[in-house]
């Protein structure tokens, strides 16, 4: 693990050596892959995650943190920033910055916009670095974790959002597309930390068994730029689903026949299409096509998989929960007059007349929008289950 620390950093100082940066010696510069957003009643409190290049390089490590956290106030991000840098022996370089954490009071508190305008007009952030809010926990506590497998809490961060590959907007850029589109609001990717956050901070943990972690938590959903609702994984699997996501998420369904019991399809394969709206007085009903192609992974079902009919039926009992599962994701949204689903868009494009009456209180006419979902689904492997998931 060290020599994967010491190469990604030699790295990121090469990516700096060719780049067009102010020119300081390397060995006065330290390096921030991760900063911290937080609320503060004065403005932000902005954190770093600085590398301490000292404590992973060389032939012999030194007992030092491979990083530290510095963390300051101020009515602006860039003066938080530059109070930081005071603190800091070395010049402090953020063009390789790859995950801003925002934490998620800041988030309630409706800074969203601020933030992203703030990233996309920098000169000293990238804007292709990821936002990701922090569930229950302040940024600046977070980027303090020791991580059992990448060492650092910034690159786990970022591993979990690439692993995802979910069509959910984790960069300013991204954000911005959501924020001008007219009948979509923002969902956003957050993180949780599993497990107790002191015994997390502390270096033992990259000793124990059952270190405190950071996991993926599913959708962070915002109305009018101010958070208002988590969404489960298993829920926000759904969102993806219908963007048209190609794998990541299994559905688990119940047997066909009646009998108390349950199997597990993984898919591997999504192609989604939206359909028609159709409008009857003030009901809107949206259309959305489903081609889906997966494996049953797990089966506790009397059923036998050599037979083609069986199977047609395990095929029907996943359409049958996926459409239920859909139902239940727009009620949450329905209940937060919220639309991250982008239904409001899709009225839009395909019916302009009808979009432009609604549009100024559509949160409110979401709730007699309705999504039928015509699905095909092939099982393409049944492993080595034939009757009885045996």
């Amino acid at each position: 693990m060290k020599y994967l620390y010491t190469l990604f950093i030699l790295l990121s100082l090469a990516a700096v050596f060719f780049a067009p940066v102010e020119k300081h010696e390397l060995n006065e510069m330290t390096f921030s892959f991760a900063m911290g957003i937080d609320y503060a009643d004065d403005g932000y409190e902005v954190s770093l995650q600085l590398i301490n290049p000292a404590a992973i390089a060389g032939k012999t490590q030194i007992p030092n943190s491979p990083y530290v956290v510095y963390k300051e106030t101020g009515r602006t991000i860039d003066t938080a920033l530059e109070r930081i840098s005071v603190n800091v022996s070395r010049f402090v370089h953020l063009k390789q910055l790859e995950v801003i954490l925002l934490g998620e009071r800041i988030a309630r508190e409706g800074k969203i916009q601020d933030i992203t305008q703030y990233v996309m007009h920098s000169a000293q952030v990238p804007t292709d670095a990821h936002l990701v809010i922090a569930q229950g926990v302040s940024a600046s506590e977070l980027l303090k974790l020791y991580s059992p497998i990448e060492g650092f809490s910034a690159f786990e961060i970022e591993n979990i959002l690439q692993k995802l590959g979910r069509d959910i907007p984790v960069t300013a850029s991204e954000i911005k597309v959501d924020e001008i589109k007219e009948g979509k609001d923002i969902a956003m990717p957050f993180i949780k930390i599993e497990g107790d956050l002191k015994s997390g901070k502390e270096k033992g943990n990259l000793e124990t068994t059952s270190p405190t972690h950071i996991s993926y938590g599913g959708l962070a959903l915002f109305k009018e730029n101010k958070l208002v609702e988590f969404l489960d994984y298993r829920d926000a699997a759904y969102v993806s689903m219908l963007q048209g996501v190609e794998s990541g998420y299994s559905i688990e369904a119940s047997c066909p026949k009646g009998e108390n019991g349950l199997f597990t399809y993984r898919i591997f394969g999504n192609k989604a299409r939206e359909g028609k709206v159709e409008i009857y007085e003030d009901k809107y009903v949206f259309h959305f096509n489903l081609n889906l192609s997966g494996d049953i992974s797990q089966l506790k079902c009397k059923i036998n998989l050599e037979n083609p009919q069986e199977i047609k039926l395990l095929e029907e009992q996943i359409k049958i929960t996926i459409q239920k599962e859909v139902e239940d994701l727009l009620t949450i949204a329905q209940k937060n007059e919220l639309d991250p689903l982008g239904l409001g868009l899709i009225m839009s494009e395909e019916s302009p007349e009808n979009w432009n009456k609604l549009k100024s209180d559509w949160p409110s006419h979401l709730k007699n929008a309705e999504i039928k979902l015509h699905t095909k689904v092939k099982v393409q492997s049944i492993g080595n289950y034939k009757i009885g998931g045996g």
